[in-house]
């Protein structure tokens, strides 16, 4: 008799959570359901290009290339770091295009630390940078 009650209890328990929701029976009984907040969206820029571990040469043509989320980010600018300090300027105000070509200048230090970051043009708030990438020249 026992075990019948039981199971009759824990098949009550989940009928409950099904049509009533957890939330009930775990607390947050008090939950409004419906959360509203005035929010500004955030513009984002994603660098998908180099990526993490990729290794080039001096002189390699790279494709540098990234994603907007809005529209509004008409120009960018994109600047070559190693180990997060500056060490050139690589274009200003380009198009939002979504990619860039870059003739990586034959005089450069060997590195694995160098990253890409893209930058608005009209707010330097809104950036990203892509993962770690090599420059090697294997002479």
């Amino acid at each position: 008799m026992k075990c019948k009650l039981y199971n009759v209890v824990i098949s009550a328990l989940i009928f409950i959570a099904l049509f009533t929701g957890c939330r009930q029976l775990l607390e947050g009984a008090n939950d409004p359901g419906i959360i509203t907040t005035d929010f500004e969206p955030v513009e984002k820029i994603i660098v998908t290009s180099p990526v993490r571990g990729d290794i080039y040469a001096p002189g390699d043509l790279i494709e540098i290339k990234w994603l907007t989320s809005f529209s509004s980010v008409s120009k960018l600018n994109i600047f070559l770091y190693r180990k997060s300090v500056l060490q050139r300027t690589i274009i200003k105000a380009t198009q939002n295009t979504g990619s860039y070509f870059w003739q990586i200048p034959d005089t450069i230090d060997n590195s694995v630390h160098y990253s890409i970051k893209v930058v608005s043009s009209n707010n330097p708030e809104e950036f990203n940078s892509s993962g770690s990438f090599g420059i090697l020249n294997n002479n």
